[in-house]
């Protein structure tokens, strides 16, 4: 499988935080897209939860859609128009929360943006 995916510490110590002393988390506001996901000869890289920013974001949006895929499980998606990013690889993804914090990584073989509209989606799952 090519897509390799985590959550950061920086959302592990929230959910714990959470858990013992705020009762909140921040929420899912944004999907940050990248082009540094995968190495020179196009090997994917490992995102490690340590990571707090993509190595080369291109754009950073709010979601387009979000769906519950299971009881510990929502799925995020991001809509580029046909005019945004063209002749762009894009090879990272990020979950952003409303602190401005990077809480998943999705590292994949990249993909070049041409002249049409393209979703990706990346999954938060606990």
């Amino acid at each position: 499988m090519a897509t390799k995916s985590v959550i950061t510490k920086i959302r592990r110590k929230k959910m714990a935080e959470a858990s013992h002393t705020t009762g909140k988390i921040a929420k899912i506001t944004h999907i940050a897209l990248g082009s540094g996901g995968v190495t020179a000869d196009g090997t994917v890289i490992v995102p490690l939860a340590e990571n707090v920013a993509l190595k080369s974001e291109v754009v950073r949006k709010p979601y387009t859609s979000s769906t519950k895929t299971s009881d510990t499980s929502y799925e995020y998606t991001i809509k580029l128009e046909e005019d945004e990013l063209v002749g762009v690889f894009i090879s990272e993804m990020a979950l952003i929360d409303e602190d401005g914090d990077v809480v998943a990584f999705s590292n994949f073989l990249a993909k070049g943006k041409d002249e049409t509209e393209v979703t990706f989606t990346i999954e938060d799952n606990y």
